[in-house]
């Protein structure tokens, strides 16, 4: 891991993201909560933002996603105490592992996919499928409903993360990049050049 991805001196830009993504994957998690593949599973297609905050604003966009989460969860009144602080860590994850495991933000080389699909949609999507273990390791939540938690989890996650996140971030990534929002990984010529401290 470079440590350039962590020494950056913050800005008001950078406080500003944490609210702007906490606010838009609060309300994208409300608005299509009720979408499903099938009836009484829902897929949260909202989840495909997890990895486009993390890549493309760092560590303010994976703070707005675990905030979001955490808006999200307040206003639906759909979680207990546990689940706020299990669901806060785990969003910050979705984030993060693409933020710091994909070296290619922009998705223009076809390594960038290979990385992509391998720790975003496999990896990622397992992380935060088994953070449910930590409610069982605190003894708030049944080893059988975490068997079923789990693989239904994995599953949500992967789908909407492998189908919807490579358009969203090729879509995304060239206006926040003219924009002057980025905070994700420096890119250069030789794939992997930390040719300014980004983070």
């Amino acid at each position: 891991m470079e440590r350039s991805l962590f020494r950056r001196k913050w800005t008001t830009v950078d406080f500003v993201l944490i609210v702007v993504t906490a606010a838009l994957y609060a309300v994208a998690l409300i608005m299509l909560a009720q979408v499903k593949l099938i009836p009484q599973v829902p897929i949260r297609p909202a989840n495909a933002l997890q990895p486009v905050f993390g890549m493309l604003f760092g560590i303010p966009g994976c703070l707005g996603l675990a905030f979001g989460n955490l808006v999200s969860d307040l206003m639906t009144g759909s979680a207990a105490p546990h689940i706020l602080t299990t669901g806060f860590v785990s969003n910050f994850l979705g984030g993060f592992i693409g933020y710091v495991l994909v070296k290619d933000p922009s998705l223009k080389r076809g390594r960038s996919y290979v990385e992509y699909y391998l720790f975003v949609v496999l990896f990622a999507s397992l992380v935060v499928a088994c953070s449910i273990l930590i409610n069982v390791a605190l003894g708030f939540t049944p080893k059988e409903v975490a068997a079923g938690f789990i693989p239904a989890v994995f599953m949500n996650q992967a789908i909407s993360t492998a189908i919807l996140g490579p358009i969203l971030l090729k879509l995304l990534y060239p206006f926040v990049k003219r924009a002057g929002l980025y905070r994700g990984r420096q890119i250069g010529s030789g794939y992997d050049l930390p040719a300014r401290k980004v983070f």
